[in-house]
């Protein structure tokens, strides 16, 4: 008899590609055929994962401030309520907004089921009161888990160090596991794909910065590494506003020449803007400690479409990454001159191809330990 395995999440689970991964591994290995799936959803779900039952928990308090703490109250109890009816035999618990109802459970229950912990990031030096109370809960629930999943080798260790977890430990990296769904409707309607192919037809090549324009991400060194772009290079900017973008070329007065503006895209794109490029800048200063112990995904996604990388040196897991596989280079170093050199290779995505071998087998064999028990 196929035991009941039920997921628990707060996030947008159309876009979370961590758990959609790990629910496709289960699914395609034959460990599993179906799962439940108690969702807080930050968008409605849009039904698309196959053997999956997923329970959307609404609160009427959620996103208004001055009623947090009974929007926590509610979804504990309709969150608890719904454990008790489903009884699984395993629970995979995603991240910390949802620690709460299944310690209760956990603490209830005992060991008659067995917790999966799912540690997806971990806590900066500059959190807030409330989610300091939610990490105290967190490594609770942690010291009581049966495994613990970390998104990366270097928070495994860092973790285990702090809290001298007992329990079994491992660690999954959000690699691009599967081809992210590409909506045709949405491509033919986004008249940005044909300009973007029109530059491109003029011999332009795009090296691809995804994600904020923030100082943690590393505006400044980007900005410097702008000056020396060649005519014909462009960075591509994707993922923020025009407001955002036309402020970062002010602040640091720079020619607007030397970027595409693409914008905001719709998840179902991205790997088509992905495609249109050559190489990626991928960069987190070290100032706080998830960016130290980053789990890189877009570094993995420029591996997967056979991309160099250009990286920050300060960050000991990009460089770290970038210098075992010798895939890129490190931003303060780099010269006009290297700009010839970003070129696609087989061989980086030939890596990631044997990064993702490892980390599913590994993650199978986890859960068909589990399975058997």
């Amino acid at each position: 008899m196929e035991k009941k395995v039920v997921f628990i999440a707060k996030t947008d689970l159309n876009v979370d590609g961590r758990i959609i991964n790990q629910i496709k591994i289960l699914r395609n290995s034959g460990l599993i055929n179906n799962l439940d799936f108690i969702l807080l959803p930050d968008k409605p779900y849009q039904n698309f994962l196959e053997g999956v039952e997923v329970y959307e928990l609404e609160s009427k308090f959620r996103n208004k401030s001055l009623f947090r703490i009974f929007t926590v109250i509610d979804t504990t109890i309709k969150s608890l309520l719904l454990l008790f009816r489903l009884r699984p035999d395993v629970l995979h618990v995603q991240d910390t907004a949802v620690v709460l109802p299944s310690l209760i459970y956990r603490i209830i229950k005992g060991k008659s089921f067995t917790l999966i912990y799912d540690d997806h990031e971990l806590p900066n030096e500059n959190e807030s009161l409330q989610y300091r109370v939610y990490q105290s809960l967190e490594n609770q629930l942690m010291r009581k888990a049966d495994l613990v999943i970390f998104a990366n080798q270097e928070r495994m260790d860092i973790v285990c160090q702090n809290l001298k977890l007992k329990c079994n430990i491992d660690f999954f990296l959000n690699l691009p596991y599967y081809n992210d769904r590409i909506n045709e409707d949405l491509l033919v309607n986004d008249v940005r794909f044909q300009e973007l192919d029109s530059v491109l037809n003029k011999g332009v090549k795009f090296i691809m910065h995804q994600g904020s324009l923030e100082v943690e991400r590393g505006r400044e060194k980007l900005a410097e590494f702008s000056r020396i772009v060649p005519s014909d290079f462009k960075i591509l900017i994707v993922g923020v506003s025009d407001i955002q973008f036309k402020k970062f070329l002010k602040e640091f007065k720079l020619d607007a020449e030397n970027f595409y503006f693409f914008g905001t895209v719709k998840y179902e794109l991205l790997g088509k803007v992905w495609s249109k490029c050559i190489a990626s800048i991928v960069m987190y200063l070290p100032t706080y400690i998830n960016n130290r112990l980053c789990a890189p995904n877009r570094l993995y996604i420029s591996l997967k479409n056979a991309m160099p990388v250009i990286i920050n040196k300060d960050n000991p897991v990009l460089n770290g990454i970038v210098s075992h596989l010798e895939c890129g280079w490190n931003i303060e170093e780099f010269k006009v001159e290297d700009f010839p050199k970003l070129k696609k290779r087989d061989v980086f995505s030939q890596s990631l191809d044997q990064l993702i071998n490892e980390n599913v087998s590994k993650f199978t064999k986890l859960y068909w330990d589990i399975i058997l028990k």
